[in-house]
């Protein structure tokens, strides 16, 4: 590639960059200018009809580029749908976010932390925070997105993106991605259920006891395996 290709391309990331800043900066304003509760949400799907499963799919796939959260697409869907198809809904909706958000970190943030390793000085910057995690995911890239996934320490969108700046293979981190997020599905699946259906408090406090347990004991593991 010569000189004035890669001009062109930087060119053009600068570009789509700048777009992408101007619709994250629209979102915000919309949303604090706008009403967008759960309700308006679900009225809004409601009277799209049979598109409605579409449509929630779509707008759950490019979420991650407004850095729409999750956690309220996920129950939402247990209100429009029905646990069973909600369910299934935001199993592909998360997974296909997932994926646009690794992209778009791959394609904005290549090598962006690449030359920086030897220059951070301070042990508390955010970006030996992102170096630290960035290697760790080169060195066990599956067994550190099931855990990311697993225990809940960190948003869905920032594990999504911070693999992308990693070099770690789309294959490995799709399949990290498929496992991982079910426990915590389910149980956002089954607190969006409960608002119209209180028996399904049950098994959401469950489900949500047993992803705490799960992850205390995830985490033990790890620090019992860095001090062996």
């Amino acid at each position: 590639m010569n000189v004035k290709s890669t001009i062109q391309i930087m060119n053009i990331k600068k570009i789509l960059l700048g777009v992408w800043i101007m619709v994250i900066c629209f979102a915000v304003y919309y949303l604090y200018t706008h009403e967008v509760t759960p309700t308006v949400l679900r009225e809004y799907f409601v009277e799209l009809g049979p598109w409605a499963a579409i449509a929630f799919i779509v707008a759950y796939t490019i979420r991650p580029i407004v850095f729409f959260p999750a956690s309220v697409m996920t129950p939402l869907s247990a209100l429009l749908f029905g646990p069973l198809y909600g369910w299934i809904f935001s199993y592909i909706g998360s997974t296909l976010s997932a994926t646009v958000a690794f992209f778009v970190a791959k394609y904005f943030g290549k090598d962006l932390f690449s030359k920086q390793k030897d220059s951070i000085q301070n042990p508390n910057t955010f970006t030996q925070f992102i170096v630290r995690y960035k290697e760790t995911l080169e060195k066990n890239g599956l067994e550190t997105v099931l855990f990311l996934r697993l225990v809940p320490l960190f948003p869905f969108d920032f594990v999504n993106y911070a693999c992308g700046l990693s070099t770690i293979k789309y294959r490995t981190y799709l399949i990290g991605t498929l496992v991982g997020i079910i426990p915590g599905l389910t149980a956002f699946i089954f607190l969006g259920g409960s608002i119209t259906n209180p028996r399904l408090l049950i098994p959401t406090v469950i489900a949500f006891a047993g992803l705490t347990y799960g992850a205390k004991l995830l985490k033990k593991k790890r620090r019992d395996l860095a001090t062996e």
